[in-house]
């Protein structure tokens, strides 16, 4: 079970997104749109140039030489997350006004904490089909569901309850637009929940059982398989495997055509069809009429007292005549 994130990519892995992610990202921002204020929007637009900057300034950097990759990494981390943090005081008081429906408080919390959603988003930057630009809107979206949720009159720090948030927001995202296989909420919630279990299980040294993540999460058997299953990636059927045989070639190859198997069925079933025809013209009208009957041929099978009342004789009469059918149709049959 593969269920490790993707690592992020680098600064210049830049993917052409083909044409028809147009259309899906039309709806997606529609979607999105009446969440957003004028204001939160500009703070998102503002964020995002501030990142370019960043991030041309980072290219920068590491074309110097002797510019190690890692420390200029961490400066790069460290000025993203810069983002002029205020005191504990004066933040929760923002969280009240925002909470209790001030909108300048509630873009200005945006704003404060948009350095925050974007070290999030770096750890989701690992498929080229998606932009940093629609990271920290689904981030933004997912503080804005936090800010809904949360306590005010409790003791937790308001960005230790709605990162988890943020990332759940960005984390549906990212399966939204790479995951072969739509999964619900609730399913991308206990995916989620079998990746915590398999990591915390495998801090012994070893992948844990389907048992072990069963017991750990509380999922039945069947559960996890299907949720394992889904969150596999996608396999191309181009791509060449080696068959039982030795011989490589395209993984299309190698499945079967669902039409085909439904043409061999129909085979298989004229010509028992057949056969039963060629069979039952050895038997009597009645005896023909008892095994269609008992067997089903026409319908459901039926008892013998059901014939009997048809045919108007006893069971133990239509049970002998069966027998008798059945003789004929053994001796047809033998060479």
């Amino acid at each position: 079970m593969s269920i490790v994130e993707s690592p992020a990519s680098s600064a210049d892995a830049q993917t052409t997104r083909p044409s028809t992610d147009g259309p899906q990202k039309l709806v997606r921002t529609a979607k999105r749109a009446e969440r957003f204020s004028r204001q939160e929007s500009s703070a998102l637009a503002s964020e995002s140039a501030r990142g370019r900057v960043l991030d041309r300034d980072l290219a920068g950097e590491l074309g110097r030489p002797g510019a190690s990759t890692r420390a200029v990494s961490s400066s790069y981390i460290d000025r993203l997350g810069r983002g002029g943090r205020l005191p504990a005081v004066a933040e929760r008081e923002l969280v009240l006004r925002a909470a209790a429906g001030d909108s300048q408080a509630r873009a200005r919390l945006v704003e404060e904490f948009l350095p925050l959603i974007g070290s999030v988003a770096r750890h989701y930057r690992g498929s080229p089909q998606i932009t940093r630009t629609e990271l920290l809107q689904e981030g933004v979206v997912g503080l804005l569901r936090a800010l809904e949720r949360y306590d005010p009159t409790s003791q937790v720090p308001f960005w230790a309850y709605a990162s988890w948030w943020v990332r759940q927001a960005m984390q549906q995202l990212v399966a939204e637009l790479t995951r072969p296989v739509v999964m619900s909420d609730r399913a991308l919630r206990q995916l989620a929940q079998i990746r915590d279990a398999h990591a915390e299980l495998q801090r012994d040294g070893r992948s844990p059982t389907l048992k072990e993540l069963s017991d750990h999460t509380g999922l039945e058997h069947g559960q996890l398989v299907n949720l394992i299953a889904a969150d596999r990636p996608p396999r191309a059927l181009e791509q060449p495997i080696e068959t039982d045989e030795g011989e490589v070639g395209p993984f299309g190859e190698l499945i079967a055509d669902p039409l085909a198997e439904d043409e061999y069925e129909r085979v298989v079933t004229q010509v028992a069809a057949s056969e039963l025809r060629d069979l039952l013209s050895n038997l009597s009208d009645r005896e023909r009429a008892i095994l269609r009957a008992r067997y089903g041929l026409d319908g459901d099978p039926e008892s013998l007292r059901a014939i009997a009342g048809r045919l108007g004789v006893s069971c133990e009469r239509v049970r002998q005549l069966e027998n008798r059918a059945l003789g004929k149709l053994r001796a047809a049959c033998a060479p």
